[in-house]
């Protein structure tokens, strides 16, 4: 839905930010809790302006604050990135069924072959096998899957993401 609007923004204006918004958004991405006086005293602004800004940033889908897990500390050691190919199915609607995976942290739809990447987390070898088997080549469309493995993750930076869903 290209040039539809947010927030009374067009989504194809880019949003200006400026020195301050940048700061209140590095403050809030090292510690998204912060109480808005404390940002207010770094900033050396007033709470109200730093309400106000927050308020803005979210309108105009800049800035979400999020819930982020830790998936070590809930037992999935692996990282697993499905490169899925599809035949005799709209790609739309297996990456529809795909995102249905609970497990399933991405699904990202790619020009040319393969069609599909769906990134999901995995306890172990044989949890990884019971997701790939059971879920991913049970959808129906889903022809061939290439897996990927990650057996160490240097950087896993989610500061940024498109918050406004564009069909």
């Amino acid at each position: 839905m290209k040039g539809g609007s947010v927030g009374g923004r067009s989504r194809d204006v880019p949003v200006s930010l400026d020195d301050i918004d940048r700061a209140l958004i590095e403050h809030l991405r090292t510690d998204g809790r912060m109480p808005n006086k404390r940002l207010a005293k770094h900033l050396s602004i007033s709470e109200a302006t730093v309400a106000n800004r927050i308020r803005r940033l979210q309108e105009e889908s800049v800035l979400r604050v999020l819930l982020r897990r830790d998936l070590y500390s809930k037992g999935f050691d692996l990282q697993c990135f499905a490169e899925v190919s599809v035949v005799g199915r709209s790609v739309e609607r297996v990456a529809s069924d795909l995102v249905e995976i609970e497990r399933a942290t991405s699904v990202n739809l790619l020009l040319g072959t393969p069609e599909i990447m769906l990134v999901f987390n995995a306890v172990d070898r044989e949890d990884l096998l019971g997701v790939l088997e059971n879920e991913i080549a049970a959808v129906e469309g889903v022809a061939r899957v290439e897996l990927h493995t990650a057996i160490d993750i240097r950087k896993y930076k989610t500061g940024y993401a498109r918050l406004v869903y564009q069909s």
